[in-house]
């Protein structure tokens, strides 16, 4: 509203306050969710369950459990009454992630991260929900439950210090709720079969999850929980894992029989006394997949988890995880098949851990030990490390073996992102070289 006053024969708007306009009322909201057995007995007080309307941008639902009822309150601005009155169909979407997330939206989805990671472990959900609305009140009840295929491990009396764990197994690979949309689409971000899962603390364990990738098909599963001073191995031959299962593993004090098997980690390795960038770098006695140091092990394509041994035949280009250039010029720990196996402090060398240790005394030597295997021995702080030449796989076939011996580094060559750094060594010959990362070649991990 505006008043009109005469000055010289002119016109002069003086504007007023205009009455407020009606943008609509707050939302009040009943909505719940039952009692659930997918990963504990009840809702617990601080639990958390995010709302999302479909095809409602920006603003979204927070349950949180308070007192044994669910306490509502709005995400991303006020929930309106004139929110809901242009929207369709009446659906909704709902996830609860174990730990405290932050939601973040962008280009239709709702993403979820919490320190700024995605959470790659146990997440539960409803889709497309009806839920009704009356004036200003929405009401649905809602049934959370597992995604397909996910199985979580509960491991005893850990659950203080769960955070100094991982867990592994090669036919367990973690998922992550990474987004909803505003169309009620569920993004998952999944990672390697065999990459380590973190825990979250539950009642009474430590909860690691992930999806299984050979539900309900007979096979052996070795376990293994590592904090950076232990390894604990639990092997189960012939055994049958299902989905929507807990599966209750003993405490890592519990050893021997059907119990772990635990190793410190200080065995696996020697100390040559090498330090780069001021860290003491220690080499396993064994390439990865073998027990013996003079044992070929396994062989793995540059950033793959899966080994010949897992199951992989043909180390061809076709038949490469990484085919195109890949996002990252290191190996990131989900990716890497040192890490993977052992967990705690191992991982793959980097180019400068290999050059440190091609820089100590070192000769080839042939049946080494009577063992009849051929290689180099190292030598450093009175210690001594053998690499069989344990020769390479490409395609389907093992070439070289007793002649030469190939070792992933984790850094592929920046100039030449198809190749990466590795361990080049045969009678005569040793040194850092780089080659295609499809290859077949060996795994000789370090801790720091």
């Amino acid at each position: 509203m505006a008043v009109a006053l005469m000055a010289c024969g002119e016109k002069i708007y003086i504007p007023k306050d205009d009455p407020p306009q009606k943008v609509g009322a707050p939302m009040t909201f009943n909505v719940t969710a039952s009692e659930t057995n997918a990963v504990k007995g009840a809702w617990a007080d601080g639990d958390k369950i995010f709302v999302f309307f479909n095809a409602l941008e920006t603003k979204y639902l927070v349950l949180e459990r308070r007192g044994g009822s669910w306490i509502s309150k709005s995400g991303g601005g006020t929930l309106m009454d004139s929110d809901f009155s242009g929207l369709g169909t009446k659906k909704l979407t709902a996830v609860h992630f174990p730990v405290s997330v932050d939601v973040a939206y962008a280009d239709g989805k709702f993403s979820f991260a919490s320190g700024g990671k995605p959470v790659y472990n146990y997440y539960l959900f409803e889709k497309d929900k009806e839920y009704t609305v009356s004036g200003t009140t929405v009401t649905a009840t809602l049934s959370m439950g597992r995604p397909a295929d996910l199985a979580q491990i509960r491991v005893a009396d850990i659950q203080g210090k769960v955070s100094d764990y991982t867990f592994g197994c090669s036919k367990i690979k973690p998922v992550a709720c990474a987004s909803v949309g505003t169309d009620g689409v569920i993004t998952e971000s999944v990672l390697q079969d065999g990459a380590r899962l973190s825990g979250v603390a539950g009642a009474d364990g430590g909860i690691f999850a992930g999806r299984l990738t050979k539900p309900g098909e007979p096979a052996d599963y070795v376990f293994t929980l590592a904090s950076d001073t232990h390894i604990y191995t639990l092997t189960r031959s012939d055994n049958t894992l299902t989905a929507d299962a807990v599966l209750n593993f003993p405490a890592p004090t519990m050893t021997g029989g059907a119990n772990w098997e635990v190793r410190n980690a200080s065995d696996l390795y020697v100390d040559l006394g090498v330090e780069v960038g001021g860290k003491k770098i220690y080499w396993t006695k064994c390439n990865l997949g073998s027990n013996t140091e003079t044992g070929y092990g396994d062989f793995f394509s540059w950033g793959e988890l899966t080994s010949d041994n897992g199951g992989k035949t043909n180390f061809g280009s076709g038949n490469y995880l990484w085919s195109g250039t890949p996002s990252f010029t290191i190996l990131s720990p989900e990716n890497d098949a040192a890490y993977a196996a052992f967990g705690g402090k191992f991982r793959m060398p980097t180019k400068a851990e290999i050059d440190a240790l091609l820089a100590l005394t070192k000769k080839w030597v042939t049946n080494y030990k009577g063992s009849g295997a051929n290689g180099y021995e190292f030598t450093g702080n009175g210690n001594t490390l053998f690499l069989p030449a344990a020769g390479y796989r490409y395609n389907e076939s093992l070439l070289t073996a007793g002649t030469y011996g190939y070792y992933w580094s984790s850094s592929i060559n920046t100039g030449y992102e198809s190749y990466a750094w590795n361990i080049n060594l045969g009678s005569g010959v040793i040194k850092c070289d780089d080659h295609s990362r499809y290859l077949g070649y060996s795994v000789r991990p370090v801790s720091e």
